[in-house]
This record gives structure tokens, C-alpha cells and sequence, in this order.
């Protein structure tokens, strides 16, 4: 295909600025932009256009056709009407008048969307016309093409037109000699030195003139079998070079495309210079929220820290109060209550019913540590508000509006709603705590572990005193006193087996209680951590939002910045490639 570099590149272009637009529009970019690109891809499409000259029956149509490789002719309009006939591609065929001597015609031809085709009209009396085309076609025309006949490339009207082409504008003029195949190499030869002669006399310069046969060229485009010979015999290789290099080196449209291009990059390093600040915005918010996020969990750690002291206390305070509850479990397992009637016992429950060590217990502890976790309630909230505090000076234009007012907090006598739910959790940890030890739930086995080996006492005493009794009238007053020593030392080890297992609950009470101690501690710990975790949990409904924003925001923009990166590298190879198609002194 004729100019395939340019082509390429001209699409390459085409291609960049559609992806730039495409970014442009995704980033909202500015309309005025958006109008420049759309502008600048719409100038891409603007054809080269080929102006050809030549007399009735020298084989324009023909030589046009196998320049481009398609049928021409098939357009429907053979160019002999006498009008000039500006061919253009068009989705249907239509013929369209534009002077009494100049028709449009649109025609379903795929090179016609590169190349519009100005046909002069074969006839020898053209002046009128003449003067319409180099008025207005050869100015503004990429190549204009002489045919001539090789039976008779003498023909008035076409050196007539040659004279009234401005001196400047020949130096887009070729010569094409058709119909070559109809001569001999030498008669070919000949005629070609004596135009190029004429040429130098004329107009004091050499212009390119190719010997061609379109004939066999166009025969070649379809051809099965010898295809190369008869694109070698046809002459065509060398004009075709020639086209092309006129459309790959044509200074007009590289300098377009260059200035294409410098516009478009301009757009393109705004775009680039706008995605990085915005990129470095975000880096900046994701790294300030980081280390908001981070701030919080070391607030955590310290307000933790600052509470650890309460622990200890609370753990020492449980101590002393398992002393006064130990007096009241022994209280509970005295001696007499070992001896008395469990019937006895439950009469008298309505005058002295003994108090629960569970209760008395929670009561100690609620004494001794109460005060004291009202004390760390009141560090916790403060803890939590110079955070927010913190939180809103440091997040300010990035989580808050720049004008955001701080907040402010009363510590006044009434109690908040933190240090309520604070002071709640700890009541219940303590309560929790104390049933699950089950003091009282232990004093009655062991009572009544007592109460059975008590029951023995009164039992062996009629016994003991049938023995004796016995022992005197069989024997004598010192076998009876033998007999009553004996009694008395059975009844003595009676008694000291139930203090034994007197000893016993009320030792294994205190034993629970002070094995507890690490429970205490550990269910506090957890309550404690939890709470003053939940009160700074509460942050990261304003904090994760705006962080997983901000990354997203960073995503993008990074997205946006190596999809820029990667377009100015592909300009950067196009700007290259303009200058290296760029003929010398073109610029």
C-alpha cells in the first residue's frame, strides 16, 4: 500500500489520542482539552490529495486503479464528462454538483479515505478548467499526476495546464508515461529523453517521469501465477516507491503531525503534572491516616499501661478482703454448730441466719475498689478525648473540612456515658466473679461433714456409761475405771475428728479464695482491655472509610499516572519517528 509508514504512524497518533481523550474524560478532565484532542483526531483523517492531469483514452482510470489496487472505474463515473470530478469516499455512490464545471463524486472505495482524486476532464479544450483547478486544487494538492499516452504523450492540453502551474507548487509534479507495453524498450527510451528535454527547455527543470503499464500492474494485484514478473514488466515498483515516498516524507503533513503532537503532549504533561499532585495528595492522606491508625493503637496500649496500677491494687485489696471473709467462714464452722441439731439450726435461721460469704465478699470488694475504677473511668475518658482532640487537629482538610471546629467536652459532675458503661463492666467482672467462686455453696458439705462425725459423741455416751456401769457389778471399781477412761478417750477422739474436718472447710475455703486471686485478676484484665478497646474502636468508623478512600484514591491516581507514563513514552517513539521521516530542510 502506497505511504504504509505514514500511515502507520498517522494511526499510531490517531490511536494515543484516542487514549489520551479516553483518560481525559475518565479523570474530568476540562471540556476545552477534550474539544482540542477531539479536533486534533478529527484533523488526522484529512486525506492526501492526488490532483491527475491527462487527455481522453490515455488510461487514467486504468492507472489509477493499479496504483491503489482497486477497481476505479467501478465508481460509475467514467471521466469523460467534461466536468472536473473530485472523487471522495462515500458510503453510497452519489454524484453531488458543485459548479457547472466541477461535480463531487462520493463512491464506497477504501482508498478514497486517504486519498481524494481530483480527475481533469479529458478533453483538449480545458482553459476554463484550468484555471478552477490550479486555483483551487493544486494548492492545497499532495502530488499532481501528468499521464500521458505512450502512443502520444504530445498532447496540447496538459503541457498547456504544466505553463499555468505556479513555479513553486512543481516541485509536487510527476510524469507518467502509460501505456508503455504498447512500445518497444527503445521507443520508450526515446521518448522519455526527449520529454525530459523538453522539460529543462520549458521550465528549466527535470521532473520524476516513470514509463508504466497500469495494465499489467493492475493484472498483477489479481494474479495467481507470475505475479512478480508482471509487477517487474508493468515499471510500477519504481513509482510506487516514488508515491510513497512523497506521502512518508511530505514535510506538510509530518509538520502537522509534529504540531499535532506538541499540542497533544502539552495536554499530556498537564494531565501527568495534575495525576501526580493528585497521587502524592493521596499518598499524603494514606500515610497521615496510617499513623492515625497506628496513634490509636498505641493510645490503646497506654491507656492500658496507665490502668495496670488498678490491677495491682484491686488484686491486694482482694487479698485483705479474703481475710475478713475467712473470719466469717469460721464463724460459720465453729464447734457448736457441728454439735447442734440440723432441726435445731433451721428454727433459729429467722433469728440468726448466717451472713452469705458471697455477699460479703462483693460488698469488700465494691468498698475497698469502687472509688478507685471510678478513678480509671475518669483517666479512660480523658484518654479518649485528647485522642479525638488529636484526631481532628491532625486530620483536618483530609478527615474533617479545614475549618472544622474542635470538639470540646465538660468533665462535669454528672457521669457520661463511657464512665457509666465502664463502671457497669467492672461491677459486673466482680459480681461474675464472686458467684462463680460459690463460697456458700461450700460451707454446708463441710458443716455437715462435721455434723455426721459429731453424731457419734452422743451416741457412744450411753454406751460408754452401760460399760461402766457393767464393768463394776461383773468386776470391780477399777476395772469400771479402766472401762470410763476408755469411754472418755473414745469420746476425745470424736470430738477432735470433727475439728478436724472443721479445720478442713474452713481451710479448704481459704485455699479457693486465695487461688482465686489470679482469676480476679485475669477476668478484670480482659474486662478492662475490652472496654478500653471499644472506646477507641469507635475512631475507625471515621478512620477506615477514609483510609480504604484514600488507598483506592491512590490506586487510581497511580493508575492514571503509569497510564500517562506509558503515553509519553509511546509520543516520545512517534516524535522520533516524525523526525526520522522528516525530509532534510522540511521543518
Amino acid at each position: 500500500m502506497i505511504g504504509d509508514d505514514y500511515f502507520e504512524l498517522r494511526s499510531r497518533i490517531g490511536t494515543d489520542l484516542l487514549a489520551l481523550a479516553a483518560a481525559l474524560r475518565e479523570s474530568g478532565g476540562d471540556s476545552e482539552a477534550a474539544a482540542i484532542l477531539d479536533n486534533l483526531i478529527a484533523s488526522l483523517k484529512e486525506p492526501f490529495v492526488f490532483v491527475v492531469v491527462g487527455e481522453v483514452n490515455v488510461g487514467k482510470s486504468t492507472f489509477l486503479n493499479a496504483l491503489f489496487g482497486q477497481d476505479f472505474s467501478s465508481t460509475g463515473v467514467v471521466p469523460t464528462t467534461g466536468k472536473i470530478l473530485f472523487f471522495r469516499h462515500g458510503e453510497e455512490h452519489k454524484v453531488a454538483p458543485v459548479t457547472p464545471t466541477l461535480d463531487e463524486v462520493y463512491a464506497p472505495v477504501d482508498f478514497l479515505r486517504d486519498f481524494h482524486i481530483v480527475d481533469t476532464p479529458g478533453t483538449n479544450s480545458v482553459e476554463n478548467e484550468h484555471q478552477l483547478i490550479t486555483e483551487r486544487f493544486v494548492p492545497i494538492a499532495d502530488l499532481v499526476i501528468f499521464v500521458f499516452s505512450a502512443m502520444n504523450p504530445w498532447g496540447a492540453s496538459a503541457w498547456q495546464f504544466l505553463e499555468k502551474v505556479h513555479r513553486e507548487w512543481m516541485r509536487h509534479v510527476i510524469f507518467v508515461l502509460q501505456q508503455s507495453d504498447l512500445r518497444s524498450p527503445e521507443e520508450i527510451q526515446v521518448i522519455t529523453d526527449y520529454m525530459g528535454q523538453l522539460t529543462r527547455q520549458r521550465f528549466g527543470r527535470d521532473f520524476p517521469l516513470y514509463a508504466v503499464s497500469a495494465k499489467k500492474a493492475f493484472l498483477a494485484r489479481d494474479a495467481g501465477i507470475e505475479r512478480e514478473r508482471l509487477l517487474q514488466d508493468s515499471g510500477f515498483h519504481a513509482l510506487e516507491a516514488h508515491i510513497s515516498s512523497i506521502v512518508r516524507h511530505n514535510a506538510a503533513r509530518l509538520n502537522k503531525l509534529a504540531s499535532t503532537m506538541r499540542l497533544a503532549r502539552q495536554i499530556l504533561n498537564d494531565m501527568r503534572e495534575r495525576h501526580s499532585v493528585r497521587m502524592q495528595q493521596a499518598r499524603h492522606k494514606t500515610v497521615v491516616l496510617q499513623e492515625l491508625q497506628t496513634e490509636r493503637e498505641l493510645q490503646v496500649d497506654r491507656t492500658l499501661k496507665k490502668i495496670l496500677p488498678a490491677l495491682d491494687a484491686t488484686e491486694r485489696d482482694y487479698h485483705e478482703s479474703v481475710m475478713r471473709v475467712a473470719g466469717l467462714a469460721s464463724d460459720a464452722l465453729t464447734t457448736r454448730k457441728a454439735f447442734q441439731r440440723k432441726d435445731a439450726e433451721d428454727s433459729d435461721e429467722s433469728a440468726a441466719r448466717p451472713q452469705s460469704l458471697d455477699h460479703r465478699l462483693f460488698q469488700e470488694l465494691q468498698h475497698r475498689t469502687g472509688d478507685r475504677w471510678r478513678q480509671v473511668s475518669l483517666v479512660l475518658e480523658e484518654d479518649v478525648h485528647q485522642f479525638e482532640r488529636f484526631l481532628y487537629a491532625q486530620g483536618r482538610g483530609i478527615l474533617f473540612p479545614p475549618d472544622v471546629v474542635l470538639p470540646s467536652h465538660d468533665y462535669g459532675e454528672d457521669e457520661s456515658e463511657l464512665r457509666r458503661r465502664f463502671g457497669t463492666h467492672v461491677d459486673s467482672s466482680l459480681r461474675r466473679f464472686v458467684i462463680g467462686l460459690k463460697l456458700d455453696e461450700d460451707i454446708e458439705p463441710g458443716l455437715e461433714s462435721a455434723r455426721v462425725t459429731a453424731r457419734w459423741l452422743t451416741r457412744l455416751i450411753i454406751p460408754i456409761i452401760l460399760g461402766t456401769a457393767l464393768c463394776g457389778w461383773l468386776d470391780d471399781l477399777t476395772s469400771a475405771a479402766i472401762a470410763f477412761g476408755a469411754g472418755l478417750l473414745l469420746l476425745g477422739v470424736v470430738y477432735l475428728l470433727t475439728q478436724i474436718r472443721l479445720a478442713n472447710a474452713r481451710n479448704s475455703i481459704l485455699d479457693k479464695l486465695e487461688e482465686s486471686s489470679a482469676t480476679l485478676r485475669e477476668m478484670l484484665s480482659r474486662q478492662v482491655t475490652e472496654d478500653v478497646t471499644a472506646s477507641f474502636t469507635k475512631f475507625l468508623d471515621t478512620l477506615n472509610p477514609a483510609q480504604a478512600s484514600a488507598a483506592n484514591l491512590e490506586r487510581e491516581q497511580s493508575t492514571h499516572v503509569e497510564r500517562l507514563r506509558t503515553l509519553a513514552e509511546s509520543f516520545s517513539a512517534i516524535d522520533q519517528q516524525i523526525q526520522v521521516l522528516m525530509p532534510p530542510g522540511g521543518k
